[in-house]
């Protein structure tokens, strides 16, 4: 029997809230920005290798 994603959704929260986790919202912005132009700038450079090279820089 599946369990309902609304449920564990409502447990996650539950957890969440005890423990006082916050999401990392604060800058994921700029991190999405960089990495987006990181791999912008290896396909422009080197074409889907660079795409690759680009994306894995910021790992």
């Amino acid at each position: 029997m599946p369990i309902p994603i609304d449920d564990v959704m409502q447990l996650l929260c539950h957890v969440s809230e005890a423990r006082g986790m916050k999401a990392a919202v604060k800058h994921s912005g700029r991190g999405a920005l960089l990495a987006g132009a990181t791999a912008f700038l290896g396909g422009l450079m080197g074409g889907p290798p660079g795409i690759a090279v680009g994306k894995c820089a910021l790992m």
